[in-house]
């Protein structure tokens, strides 16, 4: 009971920083939009002894106004797994224990969609670094039946700093809390993760980004989702760019490897 409070009332923060974004998007005159999609393929055993992949594809369009922007996500996933591995927030997580089925079953599918809000707190043209609080809440639209999500909620909040240390090199550290919705019979941990790296500007339109990301498990007892991943973005023009990037395993509980790419475009 206390933890069903506490998720209520977390999810009450982060609906009202949600709730104050869309409200200054309706009194905001100047648009600035943006579209966002990407391919995201990812390849993994997840501590089981079987091969897990999946394709996770999402739709993304947020609105900027001042210090604030509020997002919505919409995905679609598939997913080849032996049904112990379930979709959390676009990644493939181990579940359940036990052995499941002789050969893995795609499943395909809506994903869980994903709201979120952003108010920059810092800015380094006259602060010293960069720093933005960020509240999301996923929604549970994908089918958990499918493995596709654990169809429950999930609330978070979180901070993102970024220092430029020498022209061109900026140091980037994230910090997210999240409260995991637990399905039936199922007892999952609320979420710490963490990532820190550089960007580097190789030239006027190419960025390269490294990032270490880590977390705590959602199920005790399993190892913890370690990744190192890599990022190269090409501005097209002031309006869009696209991206390719590579990800490499550092723990049973992370993919083995994956691959992204995609494009945003500002109208």
């Amino acid at each position: 009971m206390e933890r069903n409070r506490g998720t209520r009332l977390f999810g009450r923060l982060a609906a009202s920083l949600l709730c104050v974004a869309a409200a200054g998007t309706a009194f905001a005159s100047d648009l600035d939009w943006r579209f966002s999609t990407s391919l995201n393929y990812d390849s993994g055993y997840y501590g089981t002894d079987l091969r897990t992949t999946s394709l996770y594809v999402p739709f993304t369009v947020k609105r900027y106004w001042g210090d604030w922007d509020a997002s919505l996500t919409m995905p679609y996933l598939s997913q080849t797994s032996d049904g112990r591995v379930t979709n959390v927030g676009g990644n493939p997580v181990r579940v359940r224990g036990g052995r499941g089925p002789a050969a893995p079953a795609t499943e395909s599918g809506p994903g869980d969609a994903i709201v979120r809000g952003g108010y920059e707190l810092l800015h380094a043209d006259s602060r010293p670094f960069d720093l933005s609080a960020v509240a999301k809440i996923k929604v549970p639209t994908a089918d958990k039946d499918k493995g596709l999500g654990t169809g429950e909620f999930d609330e978070g909040v979180g901070l993102e700093f970024g220092k430029r240390l020498v022209p061109g090199w900026t140091m980037l550290a994230d910090l997210y809390f999240t409260l995991i919705g637990d399905p039936p019979g199922t007892n999952l941990n609320n979420q710490v993760a963490v990532d820190f790296g550089f960007a580097d500007e190789l030239a006027a339109d190419v960025t390269v980004t490294v990032l270490f990301e880590t977390s705590n498990a959602l199920v005790s007892g399993q190892r913890a989702p370690a990744d190192l991943r890599g990022v190269l973005d090409y501005k097209v023009s002031p309006r869009g760019g696209l991206f390719v990037g590579g990800l490499a395993g550092l723990s049973d509980g992370s993919p083995d490897y994956g691959f992204s790419a995609g494009g945003s475009y500002r109208f």
